[in-house]
């Protein structure tokens, strides 16, 4: 046996050059602090001394810091942008960045771009966007969209998002049964809970409830189901129209007791029925002997049957108008919401203008039921799923008897937002509380402090997003998954990249990113969680889940090595000796032909591989009759494996 040291993939170097920070806010001293352990150059730019929120970066950045207006030429080049690989435009006033970012491409046309946008520069950054390479446009309150929709959104998911109109959840436990499912790579997967990743529709939130139809169990429960929704209904109404369903239940039962006597049940459901929809002279007919007029009608009768046709126009007259309102409402949006229907479940979002309609697009997608206040004098765009109500009375008068399954106070005001917050709880206590933050450390500490209420800081969460487009990537969304930031990026494969020629098993482990999907050249659909065996190759469009520090693996081109191996004996059989090569060369790279001398009967070691691949191999070599066994290769261990081709 020759050893041979298992090849590692061509990785691409990571770009040489500084990254320029202009503009030292909140969100510009946030994303300095992320980019200190990350061991590249850092120059800071702005137009005035930054208020310190840290003393490292005054000690570090203090002296060096250039000051001056980053619209400038002479002011850019004292910062060194001609030579920087990354420049991020961070000021708080966008036609500022803009403006600067038009200046920066001109003195360096290949450093990657990051302009801090608001969302009524949003047109204006797509075509940026568009037209100049390298540039990306980022909203901070568009992103925290995500992570705000999150933790408003019911269920026991961890966190859900959306890729190219696939839904996906982050769900606790692992369940085996579960065809589709991905395991969550955390950064300390020893101390964190099993998580997996599964595509929406194939999770139910209690599995206990997923009995099979055909079980007497299954039938038991379904029979319960059917019979208690009319029960359920009843609960949901309110005082007044559950007596008007008690007063109408006893007209039509009185009803078929007066109207029957003479003509029996059939005229008794007649009459009552006709008087009830309006009718007053022909049921009154029906009653009156033959041969007789109205002069032989008792008087009972008469002011009995008047009085069931004045109850009969009032319902007819209700069913109209209710009719009415809802084809005015579906046509022209026009719509006068009182109080919902006691019991329904609402979502609940406060101020936030652009970002909280954002989150209600994303709620009302999923198919719940969102109220936003907007207090703008604006006339909002209605939509089926949404209700928006312009003063704080007449919204929580509205909800008065409903219950709250989220509560998203959206104000820049923290403090605004925490009245508002120990204000609500008062009515619902079991809601979940949303407040979002501008720049609060430790925003999820103060959260767990005030009584459980989710606090969100807008800058922390961009900060991260901020960075890692710095590095060339591009951030799509964020989740706040078991208190880190995970980002979903989408990496567009190209010739020499760091991930091109790997496979996905190599990708997951050797970088510690999930991947979620991928979508290959000519292919109209893309793959849902792909199989980790597929090769990745030029052109190809990868979505993976990670976090800052497993992004900056990715773009140092740094992953871990396999630490698994297979160690096996024996020869197939003859008809199965094809489908072993196979195997062989799919899972360790190679023709099929050079695999051969590992089927000779003798023992041999393979070369280094991640341990899904290495236990699907071994799977597949032992119904093929061969002996393998799973080894993991020992820490500091030279993997010294045979070659098997000449």
């Amino acid at each position: 046996m020759t050893p041979t040291p298992f090849p590692s993939p061509g990785a691409s170097c990571p770009r040489e050059g500084s990254v320029l920070i202009c503009g030292l806010g909140s969100l510009g001293q946030a994303c300095l602090l992320r980019l200190l352990p990350f061991d590249v150059p850092l120059r800071c730019l702005d137009r005035e001394r930054p208020d310190w929120r840290d003393p490292r970066l005054e000690e570090r950045f203090g002296s060096s810091l250039v000051l001056g207006d980053m619209r400038l030429p002479h002011v850019l080049s004292q910062a060194g942008v001609e030579t920087a690989r990354a420049v991020l435009l961070l000021s708080t006033e966008s036609t500022v960045n803009v403006e600067a970012a038009l200046q920066v491409r001109l003195l360096n046309p290949s450093a990657d771009l990051v302009v801090r946008s608001s969302g009524q520069l949003a047109s204006l950054g797509a075509l940026l966007e568009e037209r100049l390479p390298g540039v990306a446009v980022v909203d901070p309150l568009m992103l925290t969209a995500g992570a705000v929709t999150e933790a408003l959104r019911p269920g026991d998911q961890e966190a859900c998002f959306r890729v190219d109109g696939q839904s996906y959840l982050v769900v606790e436990g692992n369940d085996l049964d579960r065809r589709q499912q991905r395991s969550l790579r955390q950064a300390a997967p020893g101390q964190a809970r099993p998580l997996q990743v599964v595509p929406m529709g194939s999770h139910h939130h209690r599995s206990a409830d997923a009995v099979p139809a055909t079980t007497a169990r299954g039938r038991w429960l379904a029979l319960r189901r059917g019979l208690g929704a009319p029960l359920r209904l009843w609960r949901q109404c309110s005082q007044l129209q559950q007596g008007g369903l008690l007063v109408l239940l006893a007209l039509l039962v009185l009803g078929l007791a007066l109207f029957s006597a003479g003509g029996g049940w059939r005229q008794g459901v007649f009459v009552t029925l006709a008087l009830l929809l309006g009718e007053f002279v022909d049921p009154v007919n029906v009653l009156l002997p033959p041969g007789d007029g109205i002069a032989a009608a008792a008087p009972w009768l008469i002011g009995v049957t008047l009085l069931y046709s004045l109850v009969g126009t009032l319902l007819t007259s209700a069913l109209v108008a209710v009719i009415l309102e809802r084809l005015l409402r579906e046509r022209f949006g026009w719509s006068h919401p009182g109080r919902f229907r006691r019991g329904s479940r609402w979502i609940l979002l406060a101020e936030g203008d652009d970002l909280a309609a954002r989150v209600a697009e994303n709620l009302v997608r999923d198919g719940l039921q969102v109220l936003r206040i907007d207090t703008r004098p604006v006339q909002p765009l209605h939509r089926s799923g949404m209700v928006v109500f312009h003063r704080w009375e007449a919204a929580l008068a509205a909800l008065q008897h409903c219950r709250l399954e989220g509560i998203g106070l959206l104000s820049v005001d923290l403090l605004a937002n925490l009245q508002e917050t120990f204000q609500l709880q008062k009515s619902w206590p079991e809601a979940r509380y949303v407040i979002l933050s501008h720049a609060v450390e430790a925003a999820e500490r103060l959260g767990d402090l005030l009584g459980g209420m989710a606090v969100i800081s807008s800058m922390d969460l961009v900060a991260d997003a901020v960075v890692a487009t710095a590095f060339g990537e591009r951030v799509e969304e964020i989740c706040r998954i078991d208190g880190a930031n995970h980002l979903l990026v989408r990496y567009r494969i190209q010739q020499g990249d760091a991930l091109c020629g790997l496979n996905l098993s190599r990708v997951e482990q050797g970088y510690g990113v999930t991947t979620i999907h991928l979508l290959r050249p000519g292919r109209r659909s893309p793959l849902v969680l792909p199989s980790l065996d597929l090769v990745l190759a030029a052109g190809d469009q990868l979505v993976v889940l990670a976090t800052l520090a497993q992004l900056r693996r990715v773009e140092l081109g740094s992953p871990d090595p396999p630490g698994w191996r297979l160690r096996l004996q024996g020869a197939p059989r003859e008809e199965g000796r094809f489908e072993a090569l196979q195997s062989l060369a799919r899972h360790l790279g190679g023709p099929p032909g050079t695999m051969a001398p590992l089927l000779d009967g003798k023992e041999h070691l393979t070369p280094a591989l991640d341990r899904e691949l290495a236990e699907q191999l071994a799977e597949e070599l032992r119904r093929q009759g061969l002996h393998c066994t799973v080894e993991a290769v020992a820490v500091g261990e030279a993997i010294a494996t045979e070659d098997p081709r000449p």
